[in-house]
């Protein structure tokens, strides 16, 4: 039997069926009612009764509102980092969870680059119950009541770079709050929009050489990040630029070759052509950090950008400083 069979069957059954309530209705039906609803709804209609709240707690409902909302941003570290806090809470008696007087796991504290800043959770006793029983629905509101401050990198639109922060939800504004290593754990950027976060594109800790090995590859008119950092101690950021051409070199495309050359320039088009910091010359050979205290700029690795859509992001950004 085809599919439009087996659904114009199943409402055939629906009409001569009298429905007095929501549990009265066959279960796909409602399970599609409870999809279509927002989550401020669900979470009035799981009062309703216990049937309907244990329908409602079901993680695969919560999944999927979570993909739609929050599955640009939210990545595996972070969900990683969220099943960190979830056992913690799960594997700790009730008493020891009241006496946690914060009511928050994770720190603040510390200095870089001792202090670990990968997630913060605060402010949780009154979701217990729902850590036990309904983990992606305390991720859900969790999320959107900013309680869980999740790990994503923040687009600087100034300069050009991203920097790693752990960010938390205003739904009033719809906007975030950040905290980074940057500017120091203390320092909180508030009003961001959505469209200035992005998932860390590459695995590698802020303070980690970050290993490519397309650095040989590169050649005049290729889109890069690069990490640069001020200070040898600081964690590194990731800034937009273009491979360049050699000052000896006529840029005609027949006769160019910069492609073989040890020498590769780094042009940051955010900055003037007169600006000392517009050109970067480094050897494509050495693959650790280089730089200067004089220039107060140290270069780690590089990524190619092969995607139009990120080319297209930082292009825009370029376009609206």
């Amino acid at each position: 039997m085809s599919s439009e069979k087996n659904y114009a069957s199943k409402l055939d059954k629906q009409k001569d069926c009298k429905v007095s309530s929501l549990l009265d209705l066959p279960e796909w039906t409602l399970d599609c009612i409870l999809e279509c609803l927002p989550p401020q709804d669900l979470c009035r209609v799981a009062q309703v009764c216990t049937s309907l709240r244990d329908r409602i707690r079901s993680d695969a409902l919560w999944e999927k509102k979570i993909k739609h909302k929050w599955g640009r941003l939210l990545g595996d570290v972070a969900h990683q980092e969220w099943q960190l806090h979830t056992t913690k809470i799960n594997t700790q008696s009730f008493l020891l969870l009241q006496q946690n007087q914060s009511g928050s796991y994770g720190s603040f504290s510390g200095v870089w680059p001792f202090l670990i800043f990968h997630s913060y959770l605060e402010n949780f006793i009154d979701l217990i119950s729902l850590f036990k029983n309904c983990s992606k629905m305390a991720l859900y509101i969790s999320l959107e009541s900013g309680l869980f401050w999740f790990p994503v990198q923040v687009f600087k639109i100034t300069n050009l770079f991203c920097y790693d922060a752990i960010v938390s939800y205003d739904s009033r504004t719809d906007t975030f709050k950040s905290r980074s290593p940057t500017g120091g754990w203390r320092m909180i950027e508030g009003n961001i929009q959505r469209d200035r976060l992005r998932l860390a594109p590459a695995e590698t800790s802020p303070m980690t050489f970050y290993m490519s090995n397309s650095m040989n590859d590169l050649k005049p008119g290729d889109h890069i990040e690069i990490q640069i950092r001020r200070r040898k101690e600081s964690p590194y950021n990731w800034w937009y630029a273009v491979i360049g051409h050699l000052e000896t070199c006529n840029q005609n495309v027949n006769h160019c070759h910069c492609q073989y050359s040890d020498s590769l320039v780094v042009e940051f088009k955010q900055y003037q052509p007169e600006n000392r910091m517009r050109r970067a010359m480094l050897n494509r050979n050495v693959n650790v950090e280089q730089g200067s205290t004089f220039r107060l700029r140290w270069f780690g690795g590089i990524r190619k950008l092969y995607k139009e859509e990120e080319i297209e992001k930082w292009n825009n950004l370029l376009a609206s400083r």
